[in-house]
């Protein structure tokens, strides 16, 4: 288990590490640290992946680097804990990473050291305690080993940059010691008044101590117009090789112009005797409330410090805490790439997400390519892990889709585009989609039956019933099914006319979702309309779908579409998920699943093409038809599971994970896309779709008993699901 890199991997991820609804950075083997999101700029990261140009969004991650100072009799040495230089200081030869979300550990390997060095970077990230999951910071815990027979002098140092603000000019840094703890915090004077990032404070901090010592600031620019990392400047080297301490000097002095970039750094000096071993922690903390929807942890800390401050009173605590969840699902009888792919796709919520001062909870779509705040469509395959740890913020969103619910019933496909409260209609203009309404009706059963909370439901009924009569207003051609009408589902780049298999099965799921949620409200006329629709439709569906071994894409009065899809039966995927029985005769819908299997998962090897033809062809009408998503691929191989055929299910949802993981060396922040003919990644980033692998182990829990033991100590309530 553990995704394991090292520096010499060419990745384009690294372990997120960060709070939910309140920015992250990424931990890279190559011991760089970037991708950071605090500052309210989901949409512009600091130091993104391997550009290091743009102002501070490449220079963030070259210049942040931690460092260590050795001596053993006469003889010292000093390096870079990462393997990038920077200002050509020496660094470690090599680096080894093991990512276990939230957590990274790393391995520092140099023949010229002799004590063993690790690092284990986190930020919690515990089941059901959403404050203390949701700490804007990144702890840092390193552990030095002397298993030599003589005395060791060592200091580690840490430095950050400060990115406070889009502009440097105003930025000042200030040396503090308070509440047992000593560092620098970063600041900005005269902001932009449009910019939300500059109105906060970052701190750097490690415990108080008299072998403590400080750089409060210097300019990391040597040239003007600086182009590549070779015009960087790392000043403080100079003192830290001498005898790994730092001159503790802050003059607090404002940047004037582009060439004051600041940078600083502390260091932690101590003795290590023969086999002895000591640990010395860091925090980085940020605070950031100033963009106009704020933050939910104002209501918690005054400032970065305060944070730093909570975060060394609870670390050990909250490291054990996010290690319970880990260690159930460690322990569960599942293969080992399945164990992985369970915990690092939970990286993708506090990466995307969104909690305001006023408690709205929001994830978006994928931040940078298509910020658009918590699609529904695509929730609807991802959001099943958010409903297991952190419930009540579940819950939150779905209340806010009730909260813009559109005055004729059917539901927004979003709720702004990097803001909430200006909904969308989507990514297409023209019809409104046929599959928004019915997966909202989805989970919100979903979401009552693994809560068993009862006032959710009677919040949410209204609105759902109001979302299914929209929806019945779209059976145009009055056959129980809403009529498509181009482009107007999640596969937006798809045209689509008539009873449609994806949007159709969907529906009928929603129906019978609608029918348990009326019986629980005591609706009688609703149930009965319902299960009228239900019997017409699912009637209709297979006069007008059925091919004889698997459903059609589709079928209009013009034409009918005989290509066989991934998702023609996703709606019988959430009926199993939430044990709602059968939406199709049941010898059908495995026959489907087999010609599924047999056709669109043989004609790639990277995962369930989305279209294919009888004969072997791949339907190449459109972007999306020839291509895989890896959160459908996780979804069909769900319902092939439950349908019996699970050798041949974990064989693909395998090699889909696998592709990240090897070939594409990109884990924690996978696209929706992924290019039948080479496996390689379409655009996008931070793909909430792809947790749909939560899906896989609710299909293996119908088939062993001790995987459902599994999902229940995991989640008691999963109960009903299972």
């Amino acid at each position: 288990m553990s995704i394991k890199y090292t520096s010499k991997d060419d990745v384009i991820s690294g372990v997120p590490i960060g709070g939910i609804g309140c920015g992250t950075l990424q931990v890279f083997p190559d011991g760089t640290r970037g991708v950071f999101t605090g500052q309210n700029n989901w949409e512009k990261p600091l130091g993104q992946l391997h550009w290091f140009r743009t102002g501070t969004a490449g220079d963030y991650r070259a210049s942040n680097p931690f460092a260590i100072f050795i001596k053993q009799g006469e003889k010292s040495v000093s390096k870079f804990l990462q393997t990038s230089s920077l200002d050509k200081c020496p660094t470690v030869e090599n680096i080894e990473l093991e990512g276990d979300f939230p957590i990274a550990r790393l391995h520092f390997r140099d023949p010229q050291i002799n004590l063993h060095i690790s690092l284990l970077a986190f930020s919690p990230f515990i089941k059901k305690d959403a404050k203390n999951s949701s700490l804007p910071c990144a702890i840092y815990i390193f552990k030095v080993k002397n298993p030599t027979e003589e005395e060791a002098t060592v200091s580690i140092l840490a430095s950050a940059v400060n990115a406070v603000g889009s502009w440097n000019v105003g930025r000042y840094n200030k040396v503090r010691r308070k509440k047992g703890l000593i560092g620098i915090s970063f600041y900005k004077k005269h902001p932009h008044p449009w910019d939300a990032s500059a109105y906060g404070d970052v701190s750097l901090a490690t415990k108080s101590g008299e072998h403590v010592t400080y750089q409060g600031e210097w300019s990391y620019v040597r040239n003007n117009f600086r182009g590549n990392i070779e015009d960087r400047h790392f000043d403080v080297w100079r003192y830290f090789e001498e005898d790994g301490t730092l001159s503790n000097e802050n003059f607090q002095k404002k940047a004037q112009g582009e060439g004051d970039e600041w940078m600083a750094a502390i260091a932690v000096k101590f003795k290590l005797k023969p086999h002895e071993e000591k640990e010395i922690p860091f925090y980085y903390t940020w605070f950031m409330p100033n963009h106009y929807l704020g933050h939910m942890y104002q209501n918690w800390f005054n400032d970065s410090w305060d944070v730093a401050v909570y975060a060394d009173k609870k670390k050990d605590v909250l490291l054990d805490k996010t290690k319970e969840w880990q260690r159930v699902i460690e322990e569960a009888p599942l293969c080992d790439w399945l164990k992985d792919g369970l915990i690092n796709y939970l990286s993708i919520i506090p990466s995307t997400s969104w909690w305001t001062k006023n408690d709205e909870f929001v994830m978006y779509e994928n931040p940078v390519k298509w910020p658009l705040m918590d699609s529904l469509d695509v929730r609807y395959y991802g959001t099943m892990a958010l409903a297991i740890f952190f419930p009540r913020l579940e819950r939150n969103t779905m209340l806010l889709f009730k909260k813009y619910q559109k005055k004729d019933g059917r539901i927004p496909h979003d709720l702004g585009k990097s803001q909430i409260g200006c909904p969308s209609d989507g990514t297409t203009a023209g019809h409104p989609w046929k599959d928004l309404s019915t997966k909202y009706a989805l989970m919100a059963y979903r979401d009552f039956l693994w809560s068993g909370n009862s006032i959710f439901l009677g919040k949410i009924y209204r609105s759902v019933k109001k979302a299914m009569e929209w929806e019945f207003s779209q059976d145009k051609d009055e056959n129980g099914l809403p009529d498509n009408e181009g482009k107007d589902q999640t596969y937006d780049l798809w045209d689509f006319y008539g009873t449609n298999s994806y949007s159709s099965g969907i529906f009928l799921a929603s129906l019978l979702a609608c029918m348990k949620m009326a019986k629980l409200m005591g609706d009688d006329g609703f149930y009965k309309r319902c299960k009228r629709y239900f019997e017409k439709g699912m009637d209709s569906f297979e006069r007008e779908l059925w091919s004889g071994s698997y459903y059609i894409a589709g079928k209009s009065k013009k034409e009918s579409y005989a290509a066989c899809t991934a998702g023609q039966l996703n709606g019988q995927w959430y009926a199993h998920l939430l044990n709602l029985g059968y939406i199709l005769p049941r010898e059908h819908v495995r026959k489907a699943v087999e010609t599924i299997l047999g056709l669109n998962g043989k004609v790639s090897k990277f995962g369930i093409v989305n279209s294919v033809y009888p004969g072997g062809k791949i339907d190449n009408s459109s972007y999306h038809a020839e291509n895989i998503w890896a959160g459908e691929t996780y979804a069909v191989c769900a319902l092939a599971i439950y349908e019996g055929f699970i050798d041949e299910a974990l064989d693909i949802a395998r090699r889909t994970w696998e592709n990240f993981v090897y070939n594409r060396r990109n884990v924690w922040s996978q696209p929706d896309v992924i290019f039948a003919h080479d496996g390689s990644l379409g655009d996008g980033e931070l793909y909430v779709r792809n947790m749909s692998l939560w899906g896989i182990p609710f299909a293996l829990a119908r088939h062993d008993k001790s995987i459902k033991e599994f999902l229940l100590r995991l989640e008691p309530k999963l109960q009903s699901s299972l």
